[in-house]
This record gives structure tokens, C-alpha cells and sequence, in this order.
């Protein structure tokens, strides 16, 4: 996926979690900016470069959303909430992305409910068999390991339980991580954010749930797809110990 007008800023500060300020690199303007992801991540820090895309609509109360972030002003972390979903079906559709257990998906279709849930995908093997998918956007990383969440969510518990349920029902089930950003090893849990995340997604493997990841090429404009990553619940990840960004 690609954004339009694009414009780099340098990261001030975040008085909640919905907005932030950033000053515009070409004109030194300060600006209130609309930030697409509400959770709490460390990766703005002041004085950051960050990705900016102008919005025209006269009716919206910031001109800016802030998608992108330069961690360390090295790597390009995507930061969108919205933007997994969006690579996510376009892999899906092309097959780009690997689903284990089925060799060619034939049909996909965004936010299904089931039961009081409503998960991200549902669709079809070339067999005609169900599957559910439910995606999840990773921006926490620390040493070449990635980690979700950044915070305890009830949601993604909830999701989890459902994929497992799903399989009871005789479905396909998938839990998928992307991973906001490149040269990922590996993908865990965070248990010392949410250490029950962890348990039910054990549980979920054990029941038949698949879980997969994949890293993603960034760029201040572009968010692609690009290898799949091992997931290891086992996998001790060290916070970088950094504040979060939120004030």
C-alpha cells in the first residue's frame, strides 16, 4: 500500500492518545497531527522523524496523520492501525500470503461476525472450505525480536477464544501478526504485559489455531508484505525501556 502527499516532521510531543505535535521539516511549522494508533508506543520519542500524510478535508480538525516513525533514526517502523488489514487482504487474494494447511485461498472476505465476534477475515480454500483470520498490527520490537501487545487487551483475548472455538465448529483458523517493520527474527508474546494473552494462545496452538507472522518493507509512503517470521511463544522479549510516547 502507498500513501499520498507525504510529508516528513520531526516528532515533539503527544498530549493524548489521539494527537500529537510535530514540526514540518520543509517549513518549521508546528502542527497538531492526527496519530493512527491510539496504543502505547515507544517508538515517539522527541526529536523522532516521522511520516506525515496531508488530508484536505475541510471538515476534519487536523490537516496530518501520523503513519511512520524513524526508531533511532534508523529503521522505518509503520505505526497505522488501519494499514495491516489493508496488506493483509491483498496478500490474501494473491496468495502471497501462506496459509498452512491450505494451498490456494479462492475466497476472502473482510470483517464476518461469529458468533459475538466479528473477526478481520473469513474465506474459502480452493476445496471450499472455511477458514476465519484474524490480524493483529505489531509495532513493538526491541533486538530483532517483536512483540504484541503493547498493552493488556481484552479484545485480542477475546479474539483468540473465538479462533478457538472456531475449530469446533469444524473451521480453519489463523492468527495472523504484521509486523510493522523489517529484520524481525522472531515473534512473541509480551508476558509481562499480558501474560494471559500468552496462555490462550498456547491453548489455541494445542487446539489447532494456527499462528503465523510476517515482517513487512517500510518506507516513509509504503507499507508492503514481505517474509514470513517464526512465531515462539517461547521467546523472552526485553522491552528497549524506553517511556511511552503518551503524555
Amino acid at each position: 500500500m502507498e500513501y499520498p502527499n507525504i510529508h516528513l516532521a520531526k516528532f515533539i510531543d503527544r498530549p493524548n492518545r489521539f494527537i500529537s505535535h510535530c514540526r514540518l521539516v520543509e517549513t518549521g511549522e508546528v502542527v497538531t497531527v492526527h496519530v493512527k494508533n491510539t496504543g502505547r508506543t515507544t517508538i515517539l520519542q522527541p526529536g523522532v522523524t516521522a511520516a506525515l500524510v496531508h488530508n484536505h478535508n475541510p471538515k476534519r480538525k487536523t490537516r496530518y496523520d501520523l503513519v511512520a516513525a524513524k526508531k533511532y533514526d534508523r529503521q522505518w517502523i509503520n505505526i497505522d492501525s488501519q494499514a495491516p488489514n489493508k496488506v493483509v487482504k491483498s496478500g490474501l487474494e494473491s496468495n502471497y500470503i501462506h496459509l498452512p494447511g491450505i494451498k490456494t485461498i479462492k475466497e476472502v472476505t473482510p470483517e464476518v461476525t461469529y458468533l459475538d465476534s466479528r473477526l478481520d477475515f473469513g474465506g474459502k480454500d480452493d476445496d471450499g472450505r472455511p477458514f476465519f483470520l484474524e490480524v493483529k498490527g505489531v509495532t513493538l520490537a526491541n533486538q530483532g525480536i517483536a512483540a504484541f501487545p503493547d498493552a493488556p487487551t481484552t479484545r485480542g483475548l477475546k479474539h483468540v477464544q473465538t479462533l478457538d472455538r472456531a475449530i469446533d465448529d469444524g473451521y480453519s483458523a489463523y492468527l495472523l501478526f504484521v509486523i510493522q517493520m523489517n529484520n524481525i527474527q522472531a515473534m512473541t508474546i509480551d508476558r509481562d504485559i499480558f501474560n494471559e494473552l500468552a496462555v490462550e494462545i498456547g491453548r489455541a496452538q494445542d487446539k489447532g489455531v494456527h499462528v503465523i507472522a510476517y515482517d513487512c518493507r517500510v518506507t516513509p509512503k509504503t507499507l508492503e508484505l514481505d517474509q514470513p517470521v517464526l512465531f515462539d511463544l517461547d521467546q523472552k522479549f526485553v522491552s528497549d525501556g524506553l517511556p511511552s510516547s503518551i503524555g
